[in-house]
């Protein structure tokens, strides 16, 4: 997410070019390429989620804001905001960059709260903007972008690109040449890494034996999903765990 407070120019999304200026919120879905091309001196701040943190952190922010700022397909990216918006926006911002360059007790947890925040105020803007789709989304795209919000729902059950390829009704020779044009990686990676943030996530954060983790994820053999776990991760889920737990002590 870019807020920009001063400056203009155009950012490059999808297939189309769409302009900018001062006071403007810009979101991009995961994976969503980009690239802005400024006209002169730009003033604003980039916040950028690592897909572990987005959908998986401890202090989840509400998958309700999720859905309204990045999985709507085919919407013009950037939401025109006015001055009051832009200081409510500004306020939790101000908080976080002054925690993070502290060093006081619970700086991380506070910090985490003020993301939260921002997130929930944007998801009001944009709500209340109504939603503006933009005629330029190409079919390839509009593809890849049902893809990520498919692997998002299904993770747990469909393990293999031919399940997806169903889905989105292509083959899966046709979505994993999208997959790899658009994303950089195959079908099958983009379901591997959703499963290994998952795994990660309930091995960080909850007492659960590997074997209801491995169950839950739609693995009916541990031992499997242990082969599955070390081979991305370069450690078993055991360890992985315990190494956590040994950090945290």
């Amino acid at each position: 997410m870019i807020l920009i407070k001063q400056g203009k120019g155009q950012v490059i999304f999808d297939t189309a070019k769409y302009d900018f200026s001062e006071n403007c919120l810009i979101r991009f879905p995961i994976y969503q390429p980009f690239q802005i091309e400024a006209d002169g001196p730009l003033d604003g701040i980039l916040l950028q989620f690592h897909p572990d943190f987005f959908w998986n952190h401890k202090y989840d922010v509400e998958l309700t804001s999720k859905q309204v700022l990045f999985k709507n397909i085919g919407e013009i990216p950037l939401i025109k905001i006015g001055k009051e918006e832009m200081a409510e926006l500004l306020s939790p911002l101000d908080h976080l960059l002054s925690e993070l360059n502290s060093d006081r007790l619970g700086r991380y947890d506070i910090a985490i709260s003020w993301v939260k925040i921002f997130m929930i105020y944007a998801s009001r803007i944009k709500m209340e903007r109504g939603v503006t789709h933009s005629e330029a989304l190409s079919e390839a795209h509009y593809i890849v972008r049902e893809l990520i919000n498919a692997v998002e729902e299904h993770f747990r059950r469909k393990h293999r690109p031919a399940d997806y390829a169903k889905l989105l009704n292509v083959t899966v020779k046709t979505l994993n040449r999208m997959a790899k044009q658009h994303l950089e990686k195959t079908v099958g990676d983009m379901i591997s890494d959703r499963i290994i943030t998952q795994a990660k996530h309930e091995l960080y954060l909850s007492d659960k034996p590997v074997k209801q983790i491995a169950l839950e994820l739609g693995f009916q053999d541990v031992a499997y999903f242990s082969r599955f776990f070390k081979l991305r991760a370069a450690v078993s889920p055991d360890v992985y765990r315990k190494s956590l737990r040994e950090d945290a002590g």
